[in-house]
């Protein structure tokens, strides 16, 4: 079974290439997002493969493009921080995103149970998940 690392990488990879399948497959049936810099007309958290494929349709249309570049993969425990520089350009709006910050994934059984978007620091990441104080 490939470790959490290379489980985080195929996902962003798949999100990347807008690889829908691949993508979904890493999921876990009850994965959760969780998007602390989430749009004021979007959920902070949304559970369940039918609202992730909804989140994803929305961000498909909304964007033109839209890719993650993670610098760096942690694992600690059953989870995985990404050091992520997210980037993107509005289809309709023109607006730019060029946001760098730390996502979350957490494991269960080789499967990505929980993503959790937006952390400011590394420190903030691993303090959500209990890992430090």
């Amino acid at each position: 079974m490939p470790d959490n690392v290379e489980i985080a990488k195929r996902a962003n990879a798949a999100f990347n290439a807008r690889d829908f399948d691949a993508f979904f497959e890493v999921l876990a049936p009850d994965a959760e997002l969780v998007d602390f810099a989430n749009a004021p007309d979007q959920q902070r958290a949304i559970k369940g493969m039918d609202a992730l494929r909804e989140v994803w349709m929305l961000w498909e249309e909304a964007f033109d493009e839209l890719r993650v570049e993670i610098s760096e993969y942690s694992s600690v425990g059953e989870f995985v921080i990404s050091a992520a520089h997210w980037r993107g350009q509005g289809r309709e709006s023109g607006i730019s995103i060029d946001v760098r910050q730390f996502d979350l994934y957490e494991f269960r059984d080789g499967k990505v149970v929980a993503v959790m978007l937006g952390f400011k620091t590394r420190q903030e990441a691993l303090e959500v998940a209990g890992l430090e104080a």
